[in-house]
């Protein structure tokens, strides 16, 4: 017998008892689609992070002035100042690095038109512009020029621009008072609400000349150990990251005189946290795919009891079929083949299922987790991996009642009522 007569005779079996085919693969298509569809709902969530962390600016990497509680050294306190930066920025002191940008932020009560409403106030060089990508609408940024002379001159985020002065072409040219302190906006940045940063969302915040902050706004809270909350970096590639975190941290312990003290500074590397996060999601996506396995199994040992019936059922015709010269092999392929079909096509259904399962995770995905931009994506090489597992079981689970309906004895057989 050939395997197209086979695959023939195997759906003829089938759709002569269409209720019992599908209940019987009914396992298998709700595992096939929990494993597509759970593995889509981990790759959408797991390229929204990716996205996140890119938002931060690809080769950066930032020093804050933290020390870890479980420090050795209990004496060290922590120290972050401007003059770290400018170290950092000596010619050939630190060739990996391409850019640094400092900040100091902090809260302030901002009045405007008669409102008054508290953000975020992050006192900046211009650098941090360069440094951390941002989208700029009306007006400009804040000149070096600016930054020295400690010019009064601000950069709203496009939602404090719109709830202070309505929209954001009308902030600019206007004016407000930050703790009692008065600026000019200058311009209005237009990245998106909830883009991933260090700090407060760009679109919250509000930016001023790193040097006006510090002897203006934030002067009693700034003093000779720390004067800046965080320096962002950038190194020259990519691949140079380890190398500019290497010649960095070096600079800083020569900076701060530590020999074999503990840094009195962290260093946070996005990049590292993103490859973490992603072994993480990896190892729980393939904790979903093997929990949603289970329901293969449990398909698997359906097609199994089915498929005895169906020996018991069609004993005679086994009889015949040997009396008139098919051999054992021949009857081991028939009913396997049909094992196999059942498992094919409710590998067929259930990966429609993943594809609906992969809409409802993107809805999921966006609803609850507030994950703007992702969406869950149904891989090919997942349909490949839950369907080459929906046929090994039908495989495994169909050859028992196989080499059991190949070992009848055709006389007895054909004696069956």
């Amino acid at each position: 017998m050939n395997l197209i007569e086979s695959f023939r005779i195997a759906l003829q079996a089938l759709l002569s008892n269409k209720l019992r085919a599908l209940l019987t693969m009914l396992g298998i298509i709700i595992g096939v689609g929990a494993v597509i569809g759970m593995l889509a709902m981990g790759n959408g969530f797991q390229g929204f992070l990716n996205s996140q962390f890119a938002q931060l600016g690809a080769g950066n990497f930032y020093v804050a002035p933290f020390i870890d509680s479980n420090r050795i050294d209990v004496l060290t306190s922590a120290r972050l100042t401007a003059s770290d930066a400018r170290a950092i920025m000596q010619p050939g002191r630190a060739p990996a690095v391409s850019q640094v940008a400092i900040e100091f932020s902090g809260n302030a009560q901002v009045s405007a038109g008669g409102q008054r409403r508290t953000y975020s106030v992050r006192a900046v060089n211009p650098e941090w512009f360069e440094v951390t990508p941002q989208d700029l609408g009306p007006g400009r940024l804040f000149t070096s020029d600016e930054n020295q002379d400690r010019a009064r001159v601000a950069v709203l985020g496009s939602i404090v621009a719109e709830r202070m002065f309505g929209d954001i072409n009308s902030a600019v040219g206007q004016r407000l008072d930050l703790n009692g302190v008065g600026f000019d906006v200058i311009g209005v940045l237009t990245t998106p609400e909830g883009t991933f940063s260090i700090g407060a969302d760009p679109a919250e915040a509000i930016f001023i000349p790193y040097h006006t902050g510090v002897a203006r706004l934030y002067r009693n809270q700034v003093n000779d150990r720390i004067d800046v909350s965080i320096i962002t970096i950038k190194a020259r590639s990519v691949n140079e990251v380890d190398e500019a975190i290497r010649q960095v941290t070096a600079i800083l312990r020569e900076q701060h005189r530590l020999t074999y003290q503990d840094n009195d500074f962290s260093i946070i590397n996005p990049e590292q946290i993103a490859a973490q996060l992603n072994s993480v999601i990896g190892a729980f996506n393939s904790f979903l795919g093997l929990v949603a396995g289970i329901s293969l199994v449990v398909g698997g040992i359906g097609i199994m009891n089915i498929m005895l019936v169906s020996v018991t059922e069609r004993t005679r015709e086994i009889g015949l079929r040997r009396a008139v010269g098919a051999k054992q092999r021949d009857i081991l392929w028939q009913f396997l083949i049909e094992a196999l079909v059942l498992c094919l096509i409710g590998a067929a259904i259930g990966t429609v299922l993943g594809y609906g399962l992969s809409f409802i995770g993107t809805f999921v995905l966006v609803s609850l987790f507030n994950a703007e931009g992702a969406e869950a994506t149904v891989n090919m090489s997942n349909i490949m991996l839950a369907s080459s597992i929906a046929a090994i079981i039908g495989i495994i689970f169909g050859f028992f009642p196989a080499l059991q309906a190949s070992r009848l004895n055709p006389i007895e057989a054909l004696r069956t009522e």
